[in-house]
């Protein structure tokens, strides 16, 4: 007789998340036909099928999607309770997503800070847009995310300030000299891809402003950007901490309106039913990564 077991529903989270029952195996760190049986049993205990096998390779039902939610919710109380059964908080998994402009210098220090603090804790990390990301919270498939704030949050997440740094004019060397609007309107414009938070709020600025600029390219990887700056290539708008290591000795860089323009960064992830314990692994992600933060950017607190 079959029973369920908190590895099935590990398995089939692993699944979803990343596609297919080979993909899982590797996740989860068995064979492929070990997770097939695992499935087998879940469903012999549900009653009910929980895949269509009827395409290759099998994908979740309705059903199945519908069950992801509940699974979610049970595996993280089992390392919730296995956590405080052994005393120690800081211990299980944390899934974590990162906006790319903070993979540089900010994300490295403070998880270096946490291994040191938590060495038990498991922590895994994905890179994305601040919509997807947030959307994934939503959906319980990452614990928390690193975002650009924006005014608008969905509804049942919440986000708690991390920094706040302002965004700078970045042009090659060689066109050090004019001021910033001028760089701006005079060399080609290299463009953050205006799908990201932070590209959101250069394209406001640059229309709030009237600045109009040669765009020449559009691109999402903030190394790829400076890289093309520092080879005189045009002028951007980046992060003040993305100017880090020998690249900030190829550019010149000016302030970005007057005053200047702002990105903030927070840590995303689900409400807390009210009267609610904070997550101690989440709380201690924030508290490394304000203590990450160094100048130009300046952290803020609740």
């Amino acid at each position: 007789m079959y029973c369920m077991n908190l590895r099935h529903l590990e398995t089939l989270l692993a699944i979803a998340e990343t596609g297919s029952f080979a993909a899982a195996a590797d996740r989860v760190g068995v064979t492929q036909s070990a997770v097939s049986m695992q499935m087998q049993a879940l469903e012999q205990v549900l009653g009910a099928s929980l895949f269509d096998r009827a395409r290759r390779p099998p994908v979740l039902n309705e059903l199945g999607r519908a069950i992801l939610v509940h699974a979610r919710t049970v595996v993280r109380a089992a390392e919730d309770l296995s956590a405080a059964a052994s005393g120690a908080a800081l211990r299980g998994r944390l899934r974590l997503g990162i906006i790319p402009t903070a993979a540089i210098g900010l994300v490295p220090d403070a998880l270096t800070r946490l291994a040191t603090r938590a060495p038990d804790l498991q922590i895994r990390v994905e890179s994305g847009l601040s919509t997807d990301l947030a959307r994934r919270v939503g959906q319980g498939v990452l614990d928390a995310a690193l975002v650009t704030e924006t005014p608008r949050l969905e509804r049942g997440l919440a986000v708690r300030p991390v920094l706040e740094e302002p965004l700078l004019v970045v042009a090659p060397r060689s066109a050090a000299g004019p001021p910033a609007r001028a760089l701006l309107r005079r060399l080609p414009f290299i463009r953050f891809n205006r799908r990201t938070g932070v590209g959101r709020v250069i394209d406001a600025a640059l229309r709030r402003d009237r600045l109009a600029v040669v765009e020449t390219m559009e691109l999402d990887s903030i190394e790829a950007i400076l890289a093309m700056v520092g080879r005189g290539l045009g002028v951007a708008v980046a992060p003040a901490g993305s100017l880090v290591g020998p690249v900030s000795a190829t550019v010149h860089a000016l302030p970005f309106g007057d005053p200047p323009v702002l990105r903030r960064v927070g840590l995303l992830e689900r409400e807390r039913p009210a009267g609610g314990e904070p997550n101690p692994v989440t709380s201690a992600l924030l508290d490394v990564l304000r203590a990450s933060v160094v100048p130009p950017a300046r952290a803020v607190v609740d």
